[in-house]
């Protein structure tokens, strides 16, 4: 009975095998639907434009703050936000090597100084003896040689006015030398006061700390670091660094209309007032504000400004930017994708812009 069955099922099972291995192969042949965009891109605002990616920058430039000696952190005077004016200390490093070479310095001018007390009074003192002896010639002078005074006497009398000359030179010329010792151990206290100083570091420029990558107890390298210790710029107004292809620089002018897009929300933009052009053609660098960052082409920086209260944006953050062009016939420019930095605008015969 079984094997009369088996006839059929045999048959059936490949036939379920064949249809099933024709349906993986049409479903792995159909479309896949198209990805939905993360974020809707912006639309340009002008029929001929030029486009550029922008990154948000303090007006000031991001300045990276470090430290002109390594050293432990002993204190942190500022915090993530915080405005400060130029001048105010930011943090400290351990300055207790110094402290401890700066007491024996001090002490060290202290007893030159008594040196220099006792040079004096004996300058005093030999002042006085020579005085007392240059009285003493002149009144032998005045005198009759051989009735009044011997010629003996009156040679006795100049040797000592000579002799009391000597002992002044020599101390004055003692005087003279604990000044140049003092002289020195205050320019040591001061080196040490200087050192000291310099381990407080200052704020540049008033601004706001945007980084602050540094905390007491750490320590603090020297020299230019991947991760600055602290990133301070002024945030007032803000600036955007937009970089135009070199392919279409030569469209660029400064007077043209730009407006910007914050990435992300098409709806948040703002008009640009230009600041300047660094005018330098440089390798593109992608904009994530790192301080290492990959390069593929060459772009021409501009640099807008505008107000802080105009966006809700924050330091760092990308901007789709639009710069009024005029239009030219092939011409090829970037504008933002949805998911992507840099994909590219076609434009038709007139110049004008539409989407691939």
């Amino acid at each position: 009975m079984i094997r009369k069955y088996l006839k059929y099922l045999l048959p059936a099972l490949a036939l379920l095998g064949v249809a099933a291995a024709a349906a993986m192969v049409e479903e792995g042949n159909r479309t896949p639907p198209a990805t939905k965009p993360l974020f809707q891109p912006a639309e340009a605002p002008f029929s001929s434009y030029i486009f550029g990616p922008g990154i948000v920058e303090a007006s000031t430039q991001n300045i990276a703050i470090g430290t002109p000696v390594s050293g432990i952190v002993t204190a942190i005077y500022v915090k993530w936000g915080e405005q400060v004016k130029t001048g105010a200390p930011l943090f400290k490093v351990d300055t207790r090597d110094l402290d401890a070479q700066l007491l024996p310095a001090k002490a060290k001018v202290n007893e030159a100084d008594a040196l220099r007390s006792s040079a004096m009074a004996s300058v005093e003192q030999a002042e006085e003896t020579l005085a007392k002896a240059e009285n003493h010639l002149r009144v032998g002078e005045t005198l009759s040689p051989g009735v009044s005074v011997s010629a003996e006497d009156l040679a006795n009398r100049r040797y000592d006015a000579e002799i009391a000359k000597a002992a002044l030179y020599s101390a004055q010329a003692q005087v003279q030398q604990v000044q140049a010792q003092i002289a020195s151990a205050e320019a040591q206290v001061r080196q040490i006061e200087d050192e000291i100083r310099i381990r407080t570091v200052r704020a540049p420029v008033s601004g706001s700390i945007l980084q602050l990558q540094i905390f007491p107890g750490e320590y603090a390298q020297s020299g230019v670091l991947t991760t600055p210790l602290m990133v301070l710029g002024n945030d007032t107004v803000l600036y955007v660094r937009v970089e135009i292809d070199q392919s279409d620089a030569w469209r660029f002018h400064a007077d043209a209309p730009a407006l910007a897009y914050v990435r992300g929300n098409a709806n948040l933009k703002t008009m640009l007032q230009y600041v300047r052009t660094d005018p330098e053609v440089v390798p593109q660098a992608l904009l994530t504000g790192d301080a290492t960052q990959r390069t593929d082409t060459r772009v021409l920086h501009v640099i807008y400004r505008f107000e802080r209260a105009a966006l809700p944006t924050y330091v760092g953050q990308l901007m789709d930017v639009f710069v009024q062009a005029p239009p030219i016939e092939g011409a090829t420019v970037r504008t933002p994708g949805a998911n992507d930095q840099k994909p590219a605008i076609q434009r038709d015969s007139a110049g004008e812009g539409r989407r691939p």
